[in-house]
């Protein structure tokens, strides 16, 4: 069969299970067989497809499984990270954290001549490798709940390059040090809303959800980060859409300083940063 042909069927078909994207999915798959770039068979249209080459990887896609999961791989800030069922796949809005970060990072001085920065809850590692590719001269430290999650985090470090620290710990509960930058990307699902079968039925949930109204986090780091960062220290948190009041006013209250939020490039507010106090009130 001739590539230009099986696309026809794979787009159908995708369509046919309800993919927002069929045309674009059977393209991946294709250059997914072929181990080549979606740009090689664009260019190839009578190249022939042995004989059930990808029937098995479009039987998954119609079963609603993540195309990340399928190809292995999802491309986050302009670099290809591993993914699997243990993690969270990357999405594009989780970029403007990075953005948010490294312009909040403080350039190295003579007094710190080495931020740090905790990732917390880094799934596949995609925000702490970013931003120690970004910004080399910080120490970068990583958790996760997951030691499935920090095998694959671990992975992605070694294949991009990056030095990264890695903690298994249920949020701050193995963690023993203070930070300039807290970064994280929470689960933050009520957990009644409902999912795309992609998602709910593919991605951990524990990744996903927190709680009756998907604040569950969120209280707890506005009542504990503040223990984990150097005075005037920064903390910057993702946020689903329309959590942004509830949020801020958590930090608020808890007696945060500078706390506002950043919209996505949609204009839906994204994320929550907040500065702790420039002498520390709390202790651990």
């Amino acid at each position: 069969m001739e590539l230009e042909e099986w696309l026809k069927i794979a787009e159908a078909r995708l369509a046919a299970a309800g993919i927002d994207t069929p045309r674009l999915d059977a393209q991946m798959l294709a250059a997914y067989i072929f181990g080549a770039e979606r740009a090689w068979l664009l260019t190839r249209p009578k190249h022939e497809i042995p004989e059930g080459a990808g029937e098995a990887l479009l039987q998954r896609r119609e079963s609603r499984e993540p195309l990340p999961y399928i190809l292995g791989w999802r491309e986050f800030y302009g670099r290809r990270f591993a993914v699997n069922p243990t993690v969270l796949i990357p999405r594009q809005e989780t970029e403007l954290l990075i953005d948010e970060a490294v312009q909040t990072l403080p350039q190295p001085s003579p007094i710190n001549d080495h931020p740090s920065v905790l990732d917390l809850g880094t799934g596949s590692g995609c925000i702490a490798i970013t931003l120690k590719l970004e910004r080399p001269e910080t120490d970068l430290t990583a958790s996760d709940i997951s030691p499935r999650a920090l095998d694959t985090a671990r992975l992605n470090a070694e294949q991009l390059g990056a030095t990264v620290r890695w903690i298994q710990s249920d949020l701050f509960a193995q963690i023993d040090n203070r930070f300039d930058l807290i970064v994280t990307n929470p689960p933050y699902i009520p957990d009644g809303e409902g999912l795309m079968p992609e998602v709910a039925h593919f991605e951990p949930a524990v990744a996903l959800r927190a709680g009756e109204l998907g604040l569950n986090f969120y209280k707890t780091l506005s009542q504990q980060a503040q223990a984990y960062l150097n005075a005037g220290g920064w903390l910057l948190a993702e946020i689903g859409a329309g959590q942004d009041e509830a949020v801020t006013q958590m930090f608020a209250n808890a007696g945060w300083e500078e706390v506002a939020c950043r919209p996505d490039l949609s204009g839906i507010p994204r994320v929550v940063r907040a500065r702790a106090p420039t002498r520390h009130n709390l202790g651990r």
